[in-house]
């Protein structure tokens, strides 16, 4: 089982069962307030694990009020209004997985939070209730982007999921003329085939994950890196006249280039949406993300990474002067990832070491998240996981070869690390 910011997750049935969503519940009504929405995605295990974080809540004294299925923005967005939320998901994670996303006045738990819901015994207090209600995020969202000319042709694979019955609709408010694909891919869009978005024939194709935070983005019958997703999502908030943002540390240098050479102003977080949206706040951004995963956080709409609302701010700049624009900024950077498994009893160790190393071959060291050395127009950064006994390695550059060279000397430093 996994236990962190971004939410419980685990195998559903074995080491997440419906007495331990009570439990976790339970000790969440302790700082929920007196209303707490509720929804969960399409996976089997949802409606049984639901009951049970009702069930607990309301024993709690929590009152109930139950969106049914629905992605994760939905419930962000409505727990702004109400107090409190919790989605039954485990985002992108295969279908046998479930797992719990707790939300507190509109935005994602920290670490104190956390350790007040896995510390605590459940809370029992007043009667509670429950009841239905309707979410207005898909009206909310279509009128902050606005309408768009030309009915743009986007294609929509939700793959099954929660953005099913919000994404289409979305789009279809704004004016754009939707094509929907029922593909049989699984629940991570950016591990799988998406071959029926790419062949679509539309210039734009939208895969979701089951809880709809997650976009992966097809143009022209090729899917994209995460971090030209965020970096479209980011000219559109430029277009809207934001100007201050947030980006974690491993976000593509082209993004932060385009926000700089158009009067912006970028800071950069430690990697992972909570971390992300609490700069954001910190600093009082207008806009920010996380380029690994594609994450656009817009906070006068949300505070989490919503790909429906990223996906409706890409579509309305469709054959716009700063769509080709941010393209051609993302076409001058080659990003290359991959890892190598380390136990995480060591990683502390093997982190210090790292950081020696790279501070002997690069000019500019950063620690803010992991070891990033800086070199002219590339970086390389090496980060520990948080959930895997495995250490993250990233390399940007202007230039393929060169990139493929870093990552590769990177990788070598780390096994030498952890010898």
């Amino acid at each position: 089982m996994k236990k962190t910011i971004s939410g419980i997750r685990g195998v559903a049935g074995m080491d997440l069962d419906a007495g331990k969503v009570m439990e976790f519940c339970g000790s969440f009504a302790r700082i929920a307030g007196r209303e707490c929405v509720i929804s969960m995605d399409t996976r089997p295990s949802g409606p049984a694990l639901k009951d049970a974080a009702a069930a607990a809540l309301m024993a709690g004294g929590v009152d109930v009020l139950d969106l049914g299925i629905a992605p994760t923005p939905a419930v962000f967005r409505e727990a702004r209004r109400y107090g409190a939320g919790i989605v039954v998901t485990s985002s992108h994670n295969p279908l046998e997985w479930n797992g719990l996303k707790f939300i507190v006045g509109g935005r994602g738990i920290n670490e104190s939070e956390l350790q007040e819901i896995l510390g605590h015994a459940p809370m029992y207090g007043r009667a509670a209730g429950q009841r239905q209600i309707e979410t207005t995020y898909v009206d909310d969202a279509a009128e902050m982007i606005g309408m768009v000319d030309g009915a743009p042709r986007i294609a929509v694979d939700a793959g099954g999921g929660a953005a099913a019955g919000f994404a289409p609709k979305i789009l279809q408010k704004m004016g754009c003329t939707v094509k929907v694909i029922h593909s049989e891919r699984g629940p991570d869009p950016t591990q799988e085939s998406l071959a029926e978005l790419e062949q679509s024939g539309c210039e734009i194709g939208l895969a979701f994950d089951l809880d709809g935070d997650r976009l992966v983005l097809v143009i022209n019958g090729k899917k994209q890196s995460p971090d030209v997703t965020l970096g479209l999502g980011v000219a559109g908030a430029m277009r809207a006249g934001c100007k201050r943002f947030v980006f974690s540390i491993d976000t593509s240098s082209a993004v932060e280039r385009y926000v700089l050479d158009n009067g912006g102003k970028v800071w950069r977080s430690k990697v992972g949406e909570a971390n992300v949206a609490g700069m954001i706040i910190e600093r009082g951004a207008q806009a920010g993300g996380e380029g690994s995963s594609g994450g656009f956080i817009m906070p006068e709409f949300n505070y989490c990474r919503d790909g429906m609302f990223a996906g409706g701010m890409i579509a309305s700049m469709s054959g716009t002067q700063e769509f080709k624009e941010m393209l051609q900024c993302m076409g001058r950077y080659v990003q290359k990832r991959t890892k190598i498994t380390a136990d995480s009893a060591r990683h502390d160790g093997i982190m210090e070491k790292i950081e020696s190393s790279f501070a002997s071959e690069y000019p500019e060291i950063v620690t803010i998240d992991g070891v990033k050395g800086v070199d002219g127009n590339g970086w390389v950064l090496a980060r520990k996981s948080n959930t895997e006994d495995i250490i993250r390695i990233s390399a940007e550059s202007d230039d393929e070869k060169k990139c493929a060279q870093v990552l590769r000397r990177a990788e070598e430093m780390v096994r030498d690390a952890c010898t």
